[in-house]
């Protein structure tokens, strides 16, 4: 077989909320790409704000890179514009749903041509993926996105971070501030020559420097009218979407006192991230107001600590502010942990609010008020906590300490809509909606409204402001449609999935960037035809084209598996019901050799019948009686010699703790000292190290498969259903993530809503790329759906086709699975005989037979034996390539073990390791897992 194996170097970008992002080459002494420039133009007009940046990146290098960075906007915003350079120039990405643009990107990746996507990942984070950046070449991509700005009572705020920012061998910024009478302040200046001049209706400042690094961040208050502005643009037919400003000055309603509050502070790994000098900043000022209360102190992370009683008096909270101090931050996050505590009043929750080890659930029924203090966190999901409860979002990136304690203190104002409402459509905010003050609202309108009376809420009393629509002002070359695109998406995400389709239509029509839709840049009118996406404008009349010249035919290739999986079903039956013969040694007289000796001649014998296997010992398999022997895998790295002396679990994590800023990063950290604390019989410490993997990335289905291995492996079966789960919302495209779900499903006792999924598995079609990748994958799922139905008499099997079901039944069953695509390990089974089964030898004497070759995908691959021999049979694997994405750790393999599978007796053994050079080897350098003894 031919085993070729590309292997590129990855590179990944790193980047806090920031125009500027920071290069990391992992497994690399130096940066090997350099930012060569940087261009940054922010047009703004009222209140609104529309920024492009162009990045261009060199990659010096002899290795081709696969670009990757991670850009968290605010609160609200999203990405609106994307391009990428094809042969030179920028190309604009067209809107395609999130999971196909995963699928196109990664068939079309595999020939090594340039697609680039960006997603929106976990909280309101962004991630672009590029393929290739060519050894010594460029790239360059240009990022687009709008925004709110934020209002006070004078004056309207623009905030640009040069956070972590480089040396920029080009940097250009220009700010245009159009239509504005008094002349914008700079607050904050990344350099002293950048200043604004009047040119016309605009005011305009600009920078271009070589060599430069921003001195400080970009801050611009813009003076503001205190009447209410509009804004419009027309579409196609007499409708307008409009931007409407309205200036607020209600008094303010402050909310009771409470005695009686519960603190849920989010201690999970990713917790210490956030800004906790902020945190304390707001709860000295609010212990300052609420001098004598009493506080339930609880903590979240993979779970929900016990919880603890404080009592604050006077103002004096240092006993709190202590047991907060001395915290540490271990865990994922799981907020369907959270619980309700009898007798508070209402809840203060410090999180970033990215739950990534468990949903959301619970509806609390006392206000929570949700506050946020990274940039990094999951806007909506605070703010849908705060809202179904009626407590306060508050977001300290944005607010100094005072404004955040006046937003909790205060009730909401609540927009009631308008008055004449008749020509008016899809307001947003929401109507019954909590809003800030000053309040943007957004909205499709008839024309010549005239004035109207917006119509608003505190408390008990009701308040009416003028908006003047006579005064409005037509910019049709300003993307009002796509603002009110992003509110009315911003909204719909508070309940993502209930709204998946509406969101995704929304995306694809006005290009924003959601949860459910991506941005795509392919590199070739075909690509654009063959997978049924329109192309941007430059390259429509083409594919007018070629759609129109075939258009009778199918070009994009996709197959489902079940059409061959009759073919093997029946291939199946056939090896089943063949009986197997192994050739006898012929035996011939002996001639004794007295200086042997007695004990030599005996080894001699017992070394000829482990070869050798007559059929009498086929015969007496048929009663013996198997047994599964897992070989734990160790790892050599170096920092497990610091918990070679420690004894108790205790111990054993108070080190892990201790050491891990020095292998924050490193996967193989978290999971061998997960492994370790297992081994202790601490189960609950072992979880937490292990949930902290979710942490380390966003939406990684690598990790994410690392943990589903171990906790199946551990009997965790809940989250082993819930990771599995989430693994296919990300990858619905491939067959192994329903086949990891399916099985996740068998483990929880649900069989029926198993072969379900390898039911709807089969029909689902899958590009041909993936299929090609996943060719064989049939065979093992034969085996599975059969295995459904001979283990669970009562499931309904009469939506399975007849051609699929059999009798199956074998005394030896291993399936090796793993946690990377673009990989190939092989499985190795060595019979009593000596004999290998391998992909080189796919069928043994005794019967052995081993499932087709995996030398890309995430395997996996099956060995069968229907009817063992007396002996030992030892199972191996061998790691042939891997994918070299470091961040993910070492590939993770899990091997499943079986003794008689399907005929009543069935057993199971699991075990995973990582692949590490430092793996024990067999002689023949392949790593032994397990062996089987009959």
């Amino acid at each position: 077989m031919n085993k070729v194996f590309t292997i590129c170097a990855l590179m990944f970008f790193s980047a806090v909320f920031s125009q500027i992002p920071t290069l990391d080459v992992e497994n690399q002494k130096k940066n090997s790409v350099i930012l060569q420039e940087v261009k940054i133009e922010t047009k703004i007009l009222g209140n609104l704000a529309s920024t492009t940046a162009t990045y261009v990146f060199y990659n010096p290098g002899d290795r081709i890179l696969e670009g990757k960075f991670t850009l968290p906007l605010p609160e609200g915003v999203s990405i609106s514009g994307y391009a990428l350079d094809i042969n030179g120039t920028l190309r604009d990405a067209v809107p395609v749903p999130k999971e196909r643009a995963k699928e196109v990107f990664e068939s079309i990746e595999k020939r090594n041509i340039d697609p680039g996507i960006i997603e929106k990942v976990d909280g309101n984070n962004f991630r672009t993926r590029i393929y290739p950046i060519t050894a010594r070449g460029t790239r360059f991509i240009k990022i687009t996105y709008n925004q709110e700005l934020k209002n006070s009572a004078t004056d309207y705020q623009y905030f640009l971070s040069f956070a972590n920012a480089v040396n920029i061998p080009k940097f250009n910024l220009k700010v245009l501030v159009n239509e504005s009478l008094a002349n914008p302040k700079i607050t904050e200046n990344p350099d002293g020559s950048f200043t604004f001049q009047k040119q016309g209706n605009q005011w305009i400042a600009e920078i271009n420097k070589a060599n430069f690094t921003p001195n400080e961040n970009l801050k611009i208050t813009i003076p503001k009218v205190n009447e209410s502005n509009v804004l419009l643009q027309k579409t196609s037919g007499d409708k307008f979407y409009f931007a409407a400003s309205v200036s607020t000055d209600f008094p303010v309603k402050e909310k009771s006192k409470s005695h009686k509050i519960a603190i849920i502070w989010d201690n999970s790994f990713s917790g210490s991230k956030r800004n906790r000098q902020k945190e304390f900043d707001f709860l000295n000022a609010y212990f300052l107001e609420n001098k004598d209360v009493s506080v339930s102190f609880v903590l979240l992370n993979n779970v929900l600590e016990k919880t603890e009683e404080l009592t604050v008096s006077g103002g004096n909270w240092s006993v709190l502010k202590n047991r907060i101090v001395d915290l540490k931050y271990d865990g994922g996050t799981d907020f369907g942990a959270l619980k309700e505590i009898s007798g508070i009043e209402e809840y203060l929750l410090f999180s970033d609010g990215i739950s990534n080890f468990g949903d959301l659930t619970l509806k609390f029924k006392k206000p929570v008020n949700s506050i946020v203090s990274t940039p990094t966190s999951d806007f909506n999901l605070l703010k849908l906590l705060s809202s179904q409860s009626g407590g306060n979002f508050i977001n300290l990136n944005e607010l100094d300490t005072q404004s955040a304690l006046k937003t909790y203190n205060k009730q909401p104002v609540i927009f009631l809509g308008f008055k004449e409402s008749a020509n008016i459509q899809e307001l947003f905010p929401n109507v019954g909606t909590a809003v800030n003050e000053p309040v943007n609202i957004f909205g499709i309108a008839s024309p010549n409204l005239g004035k109207l009376t917006a119509l608003f809420s505190v408390g008990n009393k009701k308040f009416e402001v003028l908006v003047d629509f006579n005064n409005a002002v037509q910019v049709d070359n300003w993307p009002i449609a796509q603002f009110w695109a992003q509110r009315k998406i911003n909204d719909l995400e508070l309940n993502s999935t209930q709204n998946r389709d509406e969101i995704r239509n929304l995306s694809e029509q006005f290009g924003v960037v959601s949860k459910n839709t991506s941005l795509i840049v392919l590199d070739d009118v075909n690509d654009y035809v063959r997978y049924g996406i329109k192309p941007p404008q430059e390259l429509l009349s083409e594919y007018n084209k070629i759609v129109s010249r075939n258009k009778k035919e199918i070009l994009e290739k996709r197959k489902n598996l079940l059409s061959k999986s009759f073919d093997i079903t029946r291939e199946l039956v056939a090896w089943w019901n063949t009986e197997f013969k192994p050739a006898e040694k012929k035996q011939y007289p002996k001639i004794s050799n007295q200086s042997l000796g007695e004990s030599a001649n005996k080894n001699l014998l017992l070394e000829s019948s482990d070869v050798y296997s007559s059929n009498a010992d086929l015969a007496r398999s048929e009663k013996s009686t198997g047994k599964i022997t897992l070989i734990e895998v160790e790892s050599n790295e170096e920092y497990m010699k610091d918990f070679k002396n420690l004894q108790s679990s205790e111990l054993i994590y108070q080190k892990y703790l201790e050491n891990r800023p020095k292998y924050e990063k490193l996967v193989t950290y978290y999971f061998d000292v997960s492994k370790l604390l297992f081994k202790k019989g601490d189960k609950a410490l072992s979880l937490k190290v292990l949930s902290t993997l979710a942490e380390l990335d966003l939406e990684n289905e690598e990790l994410y498969k690392t943990i589903s291995y171990l906790l199946k492996q551990r009997g965790n079966y809940e989250k082993e259903l819930w990771i599995t789960q989430k693994i296919l919302e990300w990858r619905p495209f491939d067959s192994q993530s329903h086949r990891d779900y399916a099985l996740a499903l068998i483990d929880n006792k649900k069989p029926q809503e198993a072969l379900n999924v390898y039911k709807s598995m089969l029909y689902q079609e899958y590009t041909d790329e993936i299929s090609v990748r996943d060719n064989g994958i049939e065979e093992i799922l034969i085996m599975e759906i059969n295995n459904i139905l001979s283990q669970n008499k009562n499931v309904d099997a009469s939506k399975v086709d007849d051609r699929l079901k059999a009798n199956l039944p074998v005394d030896i069953r291993v399936v090796i699975n793993w946690n990377k695509d673009n990989t190939d390990i092989d499985l190795w089974v060595t019979d009593p005989r000596g004999e290998d089964c391998s992909y080189s030898h796919k069928s043994t004497e005794i019967g052995g037979r081993l499932s087709n070759d995996f030398t890309q995908g995430f395997g996996p691959e099956q060995f069968l034996l229907k009817k063992a021999i007396k002996g030992k049979y030892k199972i191996k694997t061998n790691f042939y390539g891997e994918r070299q994405n470091l961040l993910s750790g070492p590939t993770t393999v899990m091997a499943e073990v079986y003794l008689y599978y399907s005929d009543g007796r069935q057993e199971r053994k699991i075990a995973v390791f990582q692949s590490q050079k430092e793996n024990k080897r067999e002689n023949d350098s392949k790593i032994l897992i397990g062996e089987f003894e009959f």
